[in-house]
């Protein structure tokens, strides 16, 4: 009799509980944030100011500050809140001393700021309590890092006018010649921003196996991913911080004794030798005088002196104003519209949020690469690149510049 009896189908989500709906988010938001720093997709197509991906991710992980409060140590618990603070009065200030009201590039670039800075804390403490939230953070950079390459494929295939139809190319520039040389760029608009996101497949990719035996093959296809980037860009400035960051994983393994793998070398050897073979057998033609020109001794002394001039002049413009001014278009600036180029992060961050926050940046960042454990050779990348580019204003960079000054007081993490 009782099988006879009706009973209402229960709801789908009837089963769920609170704890599995909060480790799905946590876990969604880790991918959304790793993936908006290596693939800046517009999120309005077409629109040259639109947000991006990375605007979405930093909107969207927001409530971890609320969600991870409890897990996280006094230093974290207090980063966040203190630098927003910092960061909150200084705009204020900048406000009221130019007199204007702030227009809409000004609170997207301080929006960046304020949510990373309470942001990158609850992210950080859970990369470095739970190495599967780490490698996930890191598959997801990875991830973005190949499909920033892959949309140079796209390029070539579809046109420029269709990947900006879905945004994946910028209506400012795809193609770009800087002395004789053919420079591309899609969704990061300027050639060495696109390195920098995607040379992050070699810091993202020695986090991301850790000391499994497949790590020297993973290891030779980051390396092979930030080669074709600088084919691509002809960035020195990526494929140099990607270089370092490998070297920095060298130097985290002998001080965690990782152990050699012989079978990893082999997988190498035979990754590397099927390579050149497959150049060989479809015949790629690959002009190599283009990108030996980019280490030619005499251009690059002469990119030097003008970066030296440059950084001269920011450095004069910072010492006049040492508490920033905040997102300044080439036209507010007047005489100093040179300065809106910086070429280095941390000058760069003096000119606009102050002399005070670029300085903490630096030494919390050089802290970060002092621990020689698993997230330093990601500490050591976004060093390398910050000294040579202008890289603290897209949303993905402002988070990861947050994120390793967030991390600087963890106890050292075995890779």
């Amino acid at each position: 009799m009782r099988a006879l009896i009706w009973r209402a189908p229960s709801a789908p989500w009837a089963g769920l509980r609170w704890s599995d709906v909060r480790a799905a988010y946590e876990a969604w938001a880790l991918v959304l944030l790793g993936l908006g720093v290596a693939l800046p997709v517009f999120l309005a197509p077409g629109w040259v100011s639109a947000p991006r991906l990375g605007d979405l991710a930093l909107a969207a992980a927001l409530p971890l500050v609320v969600l991870q409060w409890g897990r996280m140590g006094p230093a974290s618990r207090a980063a966040g809140p203190a630098a927003a603070l910092v960061l909150l009065v200084t705009v204020l200030i900048q406000a009221g001393r130019i007199g204007q009201a702030l227009n809409v590039s000004d609170l997207a670039f301080w929006f960046r700021w304020l949510a990373a800075a309470l942001v990158a804390p609850a992210a950080g403490a859970m990369m470095a309590a739970e190495a599967g939230r780490r490698r996930l953070f890191f598959a997801a950079v990875l991830a973005g890092s190949l499909f920033h390459l892959a949309t140079y494929g796209l390029l070539a295939l579809f046109g420029r006018d269709a990947l900006q139809a879905v945004g994946l190319a910028s209506p400012r520039a795809a193609f770009t010649s800087v002395a004789a040389h053919v420079r591309i760029t899609t969704v990061a608009e300027h050639p060495n921003a696109a390195m920098a996101m995607i040379g992050l497949a070699v810091p993202a990719a020695v986090a991301l196996i850790g000391g499994r035996w497949a790590r020297r093959p993973l290891e030779l296809g980051a390396a092979g991913v930030a080669a074709v980037g600088f084919l691509c860009t002809l960035s020195r400035g990526g494929l140099i911080a990607a270089a370092a960051a490998g070297l920095a994983r060298a130097v985290v393994g002998r001080r965690w004794n990782a152990p050699a793998s012989p079978l990893g070398v082999l997988l190498a050897v035979c990754l590397l030798s099927g390579g050149l073979i497959a150049l060989q057998v479809t015949r790629v033609d690959v002009d190599l005088s283009r990108f030996a020109a980019r280490f030619d001794l005499e251009q690059m002394d002469d990119n030097l002196q003008g970066r030296v001039a440059t950084w001269t002049r920011t450095i004069d413009f910072v010492v006049d104003q040492p508490l920033g001014v905040g997102w300044s278009t080439a036209d507010e600036l007047g005489a100093f519209r040179a300065l809106t180029v910086s070429h280095n992060g941390y000058l760069f961050m003096a000119r606009t949020l102050g002399l005070g926050a670029a300085l903490a940046a630096l030494g919390l960042h050089l802290w970060s690469a002092a621990r020689l454990d698993a997230l330093t050779p990601l500490a050591v990348y976004l060093l390398a690149m910050m000294f040579s580019e202008d890289l603290a204003q897209g949303a993905g960079f402002v988070f990861l510049i947050c994120l390793v000054a967030a991390t600087a007081w963890r106890r050292p993490v075995a890779p």
